[in-house]
């Protein structure tokens, strides 16, 4: 076992001088920043492509700049130099946040609004957003570890015996079976499943690439970095979501007020356990010969089986485009609010607005009703209308299609959501629709919430049950 780790820390370790490193970390860092901060300032000022795409916009650039502090620190890129490493990374990230999406359909946590209406962009840009998981969670902890945290903690070393590794794994399968089962009251075992699951198997073929091998040999360094990691990049997920158009909503049971961002505070502590579960999924991937080692190129790196590996990639991709239309169906709540998706505004009527600078729903909902009018040659009635309906379809995510059917049960303005009883209304919503998932109660109390803040409610909000 202690050899085996030693060959695994040694590729770890393998690095290049610091006066070869190319191209130089500032060279990357630098344009990495002023990307990001053009972005965020483009985003701000709701700024096509930025306000819609922030989440892709920032993150690239973040991992670009987490890697090049690393490499100041190691004399090595931990992602940048490492190609075959990366796209491996980058793929299974993607297919890992799949298979939450599915878990999602059942355990209803987040929901996600205002995503491109058409189903191609759509996917795409769903793919290459899930697709910045594992290189965050992996470089937030090669920081750490290159900063030396935790490296020199100890404690006790003991056998990981059969029994503990038969223990440990039954665990997982009762994690799993409860969220599953009942996930209004076990939801948060879901996180760490999988590491209950896979970590016994990972320790029974290589020590060194599993978290019990490392507390079993005394070194608790790395599952503390993973921790620590986790939480430093959740907060990141949360914070470049808050301001995004296109983001996702959570309807954690129990813990829809007191949020940081849009994650009740509680929720954070889901982020380290997380991380584990993305080191644990990697390296058992590693391990079967389906990804690329985090040590490519060492002596004695785990080589990838192509023909494994091919076969591995498409069923990978069958189930990625499963977990898509499933996505579509249940965990996408709502799509960018278009023009043509107000149905209170007729076709001769939608032509002159295309002509005018509120030729964009969220431009409407902004405008004031005369000066729509006279900019249309309309009525201030009919104006009036509009905006309300633009109003009601941009707050907080609920789009065209919700805000139709508020209007159809007479709620036909934000002042009237507000006013409204979220039970009730939930109940109206959904007596008529047969989409999945249309107008559950939590989503009601965000909308009903939203409503009473909009409209200066505020203790109002924080009651809506």
């Amino acid at each position: 076992m202690i050899a085996t780790q030693g060959r695994w820390l040694e590729g770890q370790q393998d690095r290049d001088p610091p006066d070869k490193l190319r191209p130089r970390p500032w060279l990357i860092a630098v344009p990495a920043l002023a990307f990001f901060a053009a972005a965020t300032a483009l985003m701000l000022r709701e700024v096509e492509p930025f306000i819609n795409w922030y989440y892709v916009s920032a993150w690239y650039p973040t991992i670009l700049v987490l890697d090049a502090v690393q490499a100041t620190i190691s004399g090595r890129y931990y992602i940048v130099s490492r190609p075959r490493f990366a796209f491996s990374l980058l793929g299974w990230s993607a297919v890992l946040w799949f298979f939450f999406e599915v878990v999602n359909i059942r355990v209803a946590n987040w929901y996600y609004v205002f995503l491109p209406p058409e189903r191609p962009l759509r996917w795409l840009g769903t793919t290459i957003s899930f697709m910045t998981v594992l290189p965050a969670i992996f470089v937030a902890e090669r920081l750490l570890a290159v900063g030396n945290r935790f490296e020199k903690l100890r404690w006790p070393t003991f056998h990981a015996s059969r029994r503990l590794l038969v223990g440990i794994f039954i665990a997982g399968i009762v994690f799993a079976g409860l969220s599953l089962a009942w996930p209004r009251l076990f939801f948060p075992m879901i996180w760490g499943a999988l590491t209950l699951l896979l970590e016994p198997l990972n320790y029974r073929r290589d020590p060194g690439r599993s978290l019990i091998g490392d507390l079993s040999a005394g070194r608790p360094g790395r599952l503390l970095r993973f921790l620590a990691g986790g939480l430093m990049i959740g907060f990141l997920w949360e914070l470049y979501n808050i301001e995004s158009r296109s983001k996702w909503i959570y309807t954690v049971p129990g813990f829809e007020n007191f949020k940081l961002f849009e994650m009740p505070l509680l929720g954070f502590f889901g982020f380290p356990v997380f991380a584990l579960d993305c080191f644990v999924v990697y390296q058992s991937l590693v391990m079967v010969r389906v990804a690329v080692a985090e040590n490519v190129g060492s002596p004695g790196a785990l080589r990838v089986q192509p023909r494994r590996a091919m076969a591995a990639a498409a069923a990978a991709a069958v189930f990625s485009l499963a977990a898509l239309f499933g996505m579509d169906r249940w965990n996408t709540d709502s799509v960018r609010p278009q023009l043509e998706g107000l149905w209170v505004v007729e076709s001769s009527t939608m032509e002159r607005l295309a002509t005018t600078r509120y030729r964009d729903v969220f431009a409407l909902a902004r405008a004031e009703p005369q000066a729509v009018a006279e900019a249309t040659e309309s009525s201030f009635a009919d104006a009036e209308k509009w905006v309300a309906a633009a109003r009601l379809s941009t707050l907080r995510g609920i789009g065209t299609a919700n805000a139709q059917l508020l209007w159809r049960v007479g709620v036909e303005s934000v002042a009237d959501l507000a006013a409204s009883d979220p039970n009730r209304l939930g109940e109206r919503l959904r007596g008529l629709t047969l989409r999945p998932r249309v107008a559950t109660q939590p989503k009601v109390r965000v909308w009903v919430r939203a409503a009473r803040r909009a409209t200066g409610d505020a203790g109002s909000a924080l009651g809506a049950r």
